[in-house]
């Protein structure tokens, strides 16, 4: 199929998808369901599995995801040659398989552990498995070559973080300038938040100072280079009082805190700034998903729509392992069920 036959036939079954995945107003019989056998048969036509309730949840939530990356593999498989962004997008998930079995490795498991199956768009060889310096010979990641000791895990995995949004940002710098603006938006603003998070995370729980993060931050490293912006917001904040919201009132993204209420003591909240942002991209992702059709735009946000989508299914079915009830998870998810 060309291109703009392929363009148009995406769009066309991109927007059939969007408007059978569980997200804003649809998603409310998710948190309606009072059984976890329930959220099964809302979401599958299969008959519910004979398993425990833990097992049951894990289950489903890895059925919403594999069938997320189903649906996204299924439009770029209308393409003869696939646009470098969607490649990046889909590899998201070959990073976390590798994140997994790397972890399962310095654990001397030999077990395999689950993966999420992203068929031909696959670039590690797992029939080698657990041979990996065999599984990831000739790849992207070929320096990953052995295996790491325990403590070392969290370094592997920020430098495979930071290769994979490295990879993002470089074929989106790729694109047409057509395909580039429907697409800059969503990519550059998940790149910022995703950092901004990261250092909250390392300051807060860690304890960490501005020196040992920065290095730590995707395109940290290149901040005084031409993608300073994709990490300055959150260079920005590593001197700020993490106790004072006069610090931090007239931050730039300051719409991510957590709320302060006069006369009651506040500090910075990471968790709570995590869900602001993805609230925020998941917004931005649905005003954008019709903004510019047939272009390489509409399949990014149509990823990050169908992320929103395994988020809210997981949030239920959690909040039925846990016994918390609708109102509870709809607290949780704040204005992300409207959005």
């Amino acid at each position: 199929m060309d291109r703009i036959g392929a363009d148009a036939f995406v769009y066309a079954k991109a927007c059939g998808l969007y408007a059978r995945s569980w997200i804003g107003l649809r998603s409310r019989p998710l948190f309606a369901a009072t059984r976890l056998q329930d959220l099964w048969a809302l979401l599958y036509a299969e008959d519910v599995p004979l398993l425990p309730e833990g097992l049951l949840a894990r289950q489903i939530e890895r059925k919403s995801e594999e069938r997320a990356v189903r649906s996204f593999a299924n439009l770029l498989s209308a393409y003869d040659s696939c646009d470098p962004v969607s490649l990046a997008l889909i590899s998201r998930y070959e990073y976390a398989n590798l994140k997994g079995a790397i972890a399962a490795l310095s654990l001397r498991n030999t077990e395999e552990p689950y993966r999420v199956d992203i068929g031909r768009f696959s670039f590690i060889n797992w029939k080698k498995w657990p041979d990996l310096a065999a599984m990831t010979r000739n790849t992207v990641v070929s320096w990953l070559d052995a295996v790491p000791e325990p403590p070392d895990l969290v370094a592997m995995e920020i430098r495979l973080d930071h290769q994979y949004y490295r990879m993002l940002w470089e074929a989106l710098e790729s694109l047409s300038s057509k395909d580039r603006a429907s697409a800059e938006k969503l990519i550059r603003e998940e790149i910022i938040l995703q950092n901004i998070g990261w250092a909250l995370r390392l300051r807060v729980y860690y304890g960490m100072d501005a020196k040992a993060i920065i290095p730590l931050l995707a395109h940290g490293q290149r901040n005084e280079g031409e993608c300073a912006f994709l990490s300055s917001p959150a260079v920005a904040i590593l001197e700020k009082p993490l106790d004072s919201w006069d610090a931090w009132s007239a931050w730039k993204y300051a719409w991510l805190l957590n709320p302060h209420e006069e006369g009651v003591p506040w500090a910075v909240d990471p968790r709570w700034v995590e869900l602001s942002s993805d609230r925020y991209l998941y917004r931005l992702a649905r005003a954008q998903f019709h903004h510019a059709p047939f272009t390489v735009g509409t399949l990014v946000s149509f990823f990050r729509i169908k992320m929103l989508e395994v988020q809210m299914i997981r949030v239920a079915s959690e909040g039925l392992r846990l016994g918390a009830n609708e109102g509870q998870m709809r607290d949780f998810l704040g204005d992300d069920e409207n959005a």
